[in-house]
């Protein structure tokens, strides 16, 4: 439910994103088959890739444990997402995972690094637009 609260931010702001020159790619850790549903059932129009290894997440630092997906941020941004219609669906990937948000330069050049502490965990969506403007 808080991914997909999350992804309907950002694709809430594709247009933005595109007028500023970048492109929104998100990564999960689901199968590959979970990850075509997921980009089926939200209509989603830019990449969705998948690590079910985990691999891109160790390498980014990203935090996981029971520990940190339970929390207040997680409780209220669960209610937020419920407003929106985000519900829980089936459990896919590895519940345990927190993401992040980054915004990496032609260069190579991490710009933005949003590392979730817990479940819920999401930057404003202000500042990575900020980010972006200012990688441009």
């Amino acid at each position: 439910m808080l991914c997909r609260e999350q992804v309907a931010q950002l694709r809430d702001a594709l247009d933005e994103i595109h007028r500023l020159g970048a492109e929104l790619v998100v990564v999960g850790n689901g199968r590959p088959e979970q990850a075509r549903d997921f980009v089926e059932e939200r209509g989603l129009t830019f990449p969705v890739l998948t690590d079910p290894e985990l691999v891109a997440y160790r390498a980014a630092r990203l935090r996981r444990g029971i520990g940190s997906t339970f929390g207040m941020k997680g409780l209220r941004t669960g209610l937020q997402a419920l407003r929106h219609g985000n519900v829980q669906g089936r459990t896919q990937g590895d519940p345990w995972q927190q993401g992040g948000v980054f915004v990496i330069t032609p260069e190579s050049r991490v710009a933005f690094a949003h590392v979730s502490e817990q479940a819920g965990d999401h930057p404003e969506l202000t500042a990575v637009l900020a980010a972006l403007r200012a990688a441009d």
